[in-house]
């Protein structure tokens, strides 16, 4: 099962939620025993509004505790609205296309499940 936090409020840097916690996204991606899907190691992704319309957004296939620009990221940005992902695929094909979130013009959205 996928993990995500969809988050609105105060602006704040994306790693208080994504990286630094004791159960941030990421270390929930890296704790197999924990859940029952085993690692959220299928790709992981994170979308966020900022100084324009449209989003920005950052997916990559890697697991999300490998990827540098990802901490890099988190620590950067800062922003009242945004969205993180980690992916454990069931079955579909590791690919960038496949995580989450998504863009689409102004809108961001991610969603659970085939």
């Amino acid at each position: 099962m996928c993990r995500w936090i969809a988050y609105s409020g105060k602006p704040i840097a994306l790693e208080k939620l994504v990286i630094e916690p004791e159960h941030s996204l990421v270390a929930q991606s890296q704790h197999a025993l924990r859940c029952k899907s085993g690692t959220n190691g299928d790709g992981f992704g994170i979308g966020w509004y900022g100084g324009h319309e449209a989003p920005g957004l950052y997916r990559d296939v890697l697991p999300a505790w490998s990827d540098e620009n990802l901490t890099a990221l988190c620590r950067h940005i800062v922003s009242g609205q945004f969205f993180a992902h980690v992916r454990a695929s069931t079955g579909t094909a590791t690919t960038r296309a496949n995580c989450h979130p998504f863009a689409l013009g102004k809108w961001l959205f991610m969603h659970n499940g085939q």
